[in-house]
Parts: C-alpha cells; structure tokens; sequence
C-alpha cells in the first residue's frame, strides 16, 4: 500500500491535483513515483488527464522538441522542452510529466548526435556515426509523431530510451 499526501487523490478518485488545480481523475501519485513514471516502483505508471489548454501546451511541448531538433540538426531539441517544463512544472501533473518526458528523450538523442560526431572524427567509426545519425533522426520523428498523438487524447507518452533527469 503506497502512501499519499493529503492533497493528492488515487486516478479515478477526483479531487484536487498536487499544485491544487483542477478536480477529476488522474493527478495522484504514490510516493517515489515521479509524474508520469514508475521508475523503481515496480508499478506502472499513473495515468493523467488533460483538462483545458493542458493538451495544446503539451502538443506544442512534443513539437517544440522536434523542431528545435531539427532546425539545429539535433543540438538544441531539448531546449523547448526544458522551458515548458520550468513554466509549467507546478501547473499540474499532466503538463510536468509530459515536459519532464519529451526533455528527457531529446536529452538522450542530443548524447547520441554527440557520440555520432565523437565518432565522424576517428576515421575508422565513420560508419558507425552515419548509423547513428540514421538512429537518432528516425527516434526523433516517430517518437515524437506519436508524442503528439497521445497528447491530443490527453494522455501521457512514454519515450524508449531516455535518462531520466527531469521528473
């Protein structure tokens, strides 16, 4: 049995979310689950709902990482979704899982662009970084493709392959 704070509600429960915004299901979590995730709790993730501009702000978090991805050939994808995040972390759990989520994904391709570029400069693995390159750019579109989609029906996506930083 996991606890939770008094301001927060099990999904399905309704009640106020934990910044206090908003009633309906979805803004609890236990405890040692960051939003959106169940890193180390064995259990699945909670799921959110979107209630308002909550899923445009989250569309336009997904396709602000793809955009900067692609404008700055994979440097600064992350850089969108780091400031929703930081405006919109204490908004509600929706919104923070979401910016939380897509920083992270774009973190983990902006390492992997980088090792492609390590790898351009040793001769040898130049190979290698034209797979990488090739890995990250097909990642960065789908999983943001399908990011969009799920924030459109207000639910959270769960990106393969990302270090978790930001919760």
């Amino acid at each position: 049995m996991s606890y939770l704070p008094p301001s927060a509600s099990r999904p399905g429960e309704g009640g106020p979310g934990p910044s206090g915004h908003g009633t309906g299901p979805g803004y609890g979590h236990g405890a040692g689950q960051g939003p959106g995730y169940g890193y180390g709790t064995g259990g699945p993730a909670p799921q959110y709902r979107a209630q308002g501009d909550d899923r445009t702000i989250a569309i336009l978090t997904h396709l602000s990482g793809l955009v900067g991805a692609l404008i700055s050939v994979g440097w600064l994808g992350f850089v969108g979704p780091l400031v929703v995040w930081l405006v919109h972390k204490d908004r509600n759990a929706f919104l923070r899982a979401t910016a939380a989520g897509s920083f992270n994904f774009n973190l983990s391709m902006w390492l992997l662009n980088a090792a492609a570029w390590v790898c351009l400069f040793t001769v040898i693995l130049f190979p290698v970084a034209i797979v990488l390159w090739l890995v990250a750019g097909v990642l960065l579109v789908v999983c943001h493709v399908l990011a969009v989609l799920k924030a459109n029906k207000g639910e959270v996506y769960r990106y393969p392959l990302q270090l978790p930083v930001l919760r």
